[in-house]
C-alpha cells in the first residue's frame, strides 16, 4: 500500500512537470520580460552614484551622442542635463537615494527600457533642513547606449529651496 501511494504521488508530480506552462506566451509587442540585474541596471545605478558624488560627467559614455534627457517633460541634451544636475550641488549637500528599485524591461518589439523608482533626499545648505522627494525615471537603450531618458518628481520644494538660497 505504501509503495502504491508513493507511485501515485510520483506520477502526479511527473505529470505536473510535463504539463505545458500555465502562463501563456504573450506575443503582444508591449509584453516581454524583465530583469532586476543586468548591464543596463548596473549602468543606471552607476549614473545615480555619479550624480550623488557630483561626478556626473563620468557617466556620459552611457548616452548616445544625440540622446535626449527629459526632466518633468522639459527636454534637454545630455550636456544640459549634466550641468543642471551638477548645479543642484550648489544648493544641496549629502544627496542620497534610498528605496531604489531598478529593473530592465525587454519588450517583444525589441525596445529596452530600464525603469527606476527612488527616494531622493539632501540637506539644504542655506537652512540645514533635509528635503525629500520621490522620483521615477526610465532610460531607453539602443545598441548599448541610452537614446532617451526621463526623470519625474515634484519639483516644488526643490525649486523653493534653491530660490531661497540665492
Amino acid at each position: 500500500m505504501k509503495k502504491t501511494i508513493i507511485l501515485l504521488f510520483l506520477s502526479i508530480i511527473l505529470t505536473g512537470c510535463l504539463e505545458e506552462s500555465k502562463c501563456p506566451g504573450d506575443e503582444n509587442p508591449m509584453s516581454g520580460y524583465m530583469l532586476g540585474e543586468d548591464v543596463h541596471t548596473t549602468l543606471v545605478e552607476n549614473f545615480m552614484k555619479a550624480y550623488r558624488e557630483n561626478n556626473i560627467s563620468s557617466a556620459k559614455d552611457m548616452f548616445a551622442p544625440d540622446a535626449v534627457f527629459s526632466v518633468n517633460d522639459t527636454e534637454m541634451s545630455v550636456e544640459d542635463m549634466m550641468k543642471g544636475f551638477s548645479a543642484g550641488h550648489k544648493f544641496f549637500e549629502n544627496i542620497t537615494h534610498s528605496n531604489v528599485d531598478t529593473a530592465t524591461m525587454y519588450y517583444n518589439n525589441g525596445r529596452v527600457f530600464t525603469n527606476l523608482w527612488y527616494d531622493w533626499s539632501a540637506v539644504i545648505k542655506s537652512s540645514g533642513e533635509t528635503l525629500t522627494a520621490k522620483g521615477y525615471g526610465w532610460f531607453e537603450w539602443q545598441d548599448g547606449k541610452v537614446v532617451e531618458a526621463y526623470n519625474a518628481f515634484d519639483p516644488t520644494a526643490y525649486n523653493a529651496a534653491m530660490s531661497t538660497s540665492k
